[in-house]
């Protein structure tokens, strides 16, 4: 069964308030835009398990993100817990068709010794994972998008 950009209604944007996750909001916001589907903000704190009481900062910080999601419906949600972990329960428990998160880059043994929630979502989550990468300063961007493969005609022999 193909998808969509129609089949997608509800996005699970999760964040740690980090910059490769603010890199990541713009592409959910893109992609709600386009889809016309509704972001589900998400932040998990670390601790036990459960709903997490909200600090000042942390209602700073959604606040901010609820503002940059303008235009789009949006809900906010504060979670404690492994991040992974809640991460794919809400998504789940929400029924959220997409979920959309940044990560560190982090390879080799750095990887090895902090571990990557984005990691744990791609391998455990139950709808697909879209993980942005914070674009280091020294790299260009793509002067324009390209889809599919630009070859030259074929031809005959």
């Amino acid at each position: 069964m193909s998808r969509n950009s129609n089949s997608i209604r509800r996005i699970l944007y999760a964040t740690d308030f980090s910059p490769a996750c603010q890199a990541a909001l713009e592409y959910a916001k893109r992609l709600a835009e386009c889809s016309g589907a509704s972001v589900l903000v998400l932040h998990v704190q670390p601790g036990w398990s459960g709903n997490a009481e909200t600090s000042e900062e942390t209602s700073q910080e959604l606040n901010i993100i609820q503002s940059r999601l303008s235009g789009v419906d949006v809900e906010l949600l504060v979670r404690s817990g492994p991040a992974g972990e809640v991460i794919c329960w809400v998504a789940q428990e929400r029924g959220c068709d997409e979920i959309v998160m940044g990560t560190h880059g982090r390879t080799g043994l750095a990887s090895l010794l902090m571990g990557s929630v984005a990691e744990h979502v791609i391998r455990h989550a139950r709808c697909p994972v879209v993980t942005v990468r914070l674009r280091p300063e020294n790299e260009k961007p793509l002067e324009e998008p390209r889809v599919g493969m630009e070859m030259p005609p074929i031809q005959p022999l």
